[in-house]
């Protein structure tokens, strides 16, 4: 899981907007641990928020599991990065059984 801490709720819109290798390794590696540990959901981002008590979080079921990480194979393939489009290919496939 990865923390990320905003000065404006604004600052939320710019951070996924962009494509960014940091957000889709940290993505892959979450959901990677998260199928290690048999876990039927993953925390993806623990968002904190400048002037606000609370805590966000991005969660994924398992379910989402699929679909998260054929998003980051696109990505990874679209910035020619082999071995990280391999590792997710090999996670792709062991969730399909």
């Amino acid at each position: 899981m990865k923390k990320i801490e905003l000065t404006s709720v604004e600052d939320i819109n710019k951070i996924f907007a962009t494509e960014s290798v940091e957000l889709t390794d940290s993505i892959r590696e979450s959901i990677q641990e998260a199928i290690e540990s048999k876990k039927k959901s993953v925390c993806l981002f623990e968002i904190c928020i400048e002037g606000f008590d609370s805590v966000f979080e991005i969660i994924l079921t398992k379910k989402e599991y699929i679909t998260a990480l054929e998003n980051c194979l696109k990505l990874y393939e679209k910035w020619e990065m082999g071995d990280e489009a391999l590792d997710t290919y090999l996670l792709i496939k062991q969730l399909k059984g």
